[in-house]
């Protein structure tokens, strides 16, 4: 997940980006909603819960290009 630190910008007003993959590192997506409010699953959780349980959601969201991210950011 990568969320703005900007405090001038209120908590719900800030732009919202979850980065994913699965475990074999062969697939990878993004999902980035403008303001942190209009992610409609409510939560993180939530939003979790989608992208496992929903391979239709998951494919709809696929980002091959966020592969460099994991590179970089995350092992």
């Amino acid at each position: 997940m990568r969320s703005s630190l900007d405090e001038s910008v209120p908590y719900d007003e800030r732009p919202y980006e979850l980065f994913f993959r699965d475990d074999a590192r062969e697939h990878f997506g993004l999902i980035r909603f403008e303001k942190r409010k209009d992610n409609p699953y409510r939560n993180y959780e939530g939003l979790v819960s989608k992208i496992m349980n929903d391979p239709k959601f998951r494919k709809a969201h696929a980002d091959a290009g966020s592969q460099r991210i994991w590179r970089k950011s995350w092992k």
